[in-house]
């Protein structure tokens, strides 16, 4: 929280909204807010048919499909925009937002995915045989548009806060700009305090939705139980091939058709270019490996701190959120969320400002300082995913863990986590990912420089195609490890 501290006085400061006043500012704050509102309604419009097509419908693919929805969110936007601009020449923001959107579509689709797993099985096969199959997709939507709003918001949060995409598509073609970059321009002419008092327009807006997905997620929790039901897929009859079709070209959008161009770029080459496609692919990989390797293992050692921290931490909170009134509950929740709604470069320009100082010798050189940072930027992350089940754990639980008289510890884990150990787990893993991806506070915090995305970006913008496509799909790879290892484990769970 500390380096978000200094947006809390912004946010009552005059100054701050009297900047909107200029015609300048205003149409930033227009401008980002519609690449962040487009990208939020094309995340939504794609993930909701996905979590549909790969959860309850019975559709060919479908199985398949549910295993590698989550990769498109480990992939880093900005390899997503560069395979985009490489595939169409798009550029300017149309195509920041068609990108954004693509990216974070998973986040709506994962959490319709969820809720659609934990529709009450009663309801839905009343409304099987009372309405037919129209009735039951029409419960289907009602269970899942409150996980669904919280992904867009997620979309909309991650979209608003970013600089890289809108930075890369503005280089690449006609120039534009949205909040986040006047934040770090701000910071580059040594202005820390200018940047934080932009950021606050925005942080309220996204603060403002924030609490909109909250209140509906609260609502939802108070009907549900925490159970879930494994629900047989619904017959699709003559739609079943389209519906299939439909399937695959939604994943192609979002997976196949990004991978594909930059596996393809990987080898590509001029006219008087030596060797083949293929020796120059193989070498690109190997050069990748060779230089990024160091940064690789930096990145890991980073993720991993502030996957633990986070691991610590997130129970903690949850203990005392779960058992808070729903009101206090999300104004808390809006207060642990602040480093998340900031944009990066401002948390890291708070981060900076706090703790780079002589009397704290210099903290923020340390290679401890950017896990800590990671770790308060995802926090929230990992505690929307354990709240979403907390607040459906029957109260009749904690109560009897205080009458059987178990300690603090022992009722933590018996009433809260144990039985979603898996999803604890889970929350770390992704704190993990998202840290090793982040790019704006890599290049803002010194220590987190040697970082493998900001050798990404580096060879990006020095136009090193061959090995910025074979470092791209290399992080991307071992981004989607523990995601595969996981679903084998289930596979042969579920076989034995």
């Amino acid at each position: 929280m500390a380096p978000a501290l200094p947006l809390l006085g912004a946010l009552l400061s005059p100054e701050a909204w009297a900047a909107l006043s200029e015609d300048r500012l205003r149409g930033l704050f227009g401008q980002t807010a519609t690449i962040a509102g487009g990208a939020a309604l094309l995340a939504v419009a794609v993930g909701f048919p996905l979590a549909l097509l790969t959860t309850r419908l019975a559709v060919p693919g479908s199985n398949l499909a549910s295993f590698v929805l989550p990769l498109p969110l480990l992939l880093p936007p900005l390899l997503l925009a560069q395979a985009w601009h490489g595939w169409t020449g798009m550029d300017g923001p149309w195509a920041a937002l068609f990108t954004l959107g693509l990216a974070y579509a998973p986040f709506p689709a994962l959490f319709a995915a969820r809720a659609l797993r934990r529709q009450a099985r009663s309801a839905h096969e009343s409304a099987l045989l009372l309405g037919g199959p129209c009735a039951a997709l029409k419960g289907m939507l009602r269970t899942a548009w409150p996980a669904t709003l919280l992904g867009g918001m997620l979309a909309f949060l991650f979209s608003a806060t970013d600089f890289a995409v809108p930075d890369y598509f503005a280089a690449v073609g006609p120039r534009f700009s949205v909040f986040a970059a006047e934040i770090f321009h701000h910071w580059r002419n040594g202005d820390p305090v200018s940047g934080t008092v932009a950021a606050v327009p925005l942080v309220t807006l996204v603060a403002i939705v924030l609490w909109v997905a909250l209140s509906l997620r609260d609502k939802m929790a108070a009907r549900e139980s925490a159970a879930e039901t494994a629900l047989d897929p619904l017959p699709c009859g003559r739609a079943r091939l389209p519906l299939g079709l439909l399937l695959f070209a939604l994943l192609s959008l979002l997976l196949f058709l990004p991978l594909g161009r930059i596996f393809l770029e990987t080898g590509l080459a001029g006219p008087l270019a030596e060797g083949t496609w293929a020796e120059r692919s193989g070498q690109a990989f190997a050069d990748a490996l060779q230089r990024g390797r160091a940064d690789l293992l930096r990145s890991l050692r980073t993720a991993a701190l502030a996957a633990f921290l986070c691991l610590l931490l997130a129970p903690i909170w949850v203990d005392v959120l779960a058992r808070a009134r729903p009101r206090l509950r999300r104004l808390s929740e809006l207060l642990l969320s602040l480093p998340l709604l900031v944009p990066a470069v401002g948390l890291g320009l708070g981060a900076l400002h706090m703790f780079d100082r002589p009397e704290l010798g210099y903290f923020a050189a340390s290679p401890w300082f950017p896990p800590l940072v990671m770790a308060g930027r995802f926090l929230p992350l990992a505690l929307f995913l354990l709240m979403d089940h907390a607040l459906r754990v029957p109260r009749s639980r904690e109560e009897s863990a205080l009458l059987a008289g178990l300690t603090w510890p022992a009722r933590l884990w018996r009433v809260w986590l144990g039985p979603h150990a898996g999803t604890w787990f889970m929350t770390a893993g992704l704190v993990a990912i998202f840290a090793i991806r982040e790019l704006d506070l890599a290049i803002l915090l010194p220590a987190a420089n040697a970082s493998a995305a900001v050798r990404y970006y580096n060879a990006l913008h020095f136009a090193r195609d061959g090995f910025v496509a074979a470092f791209g799909l290399l992080i991307a790879s071992i981004l989607f490890l523990p995601i595969a290892v996981a679903a084998v484990v289930r596979l042969l769970r579920s076989r034995s």
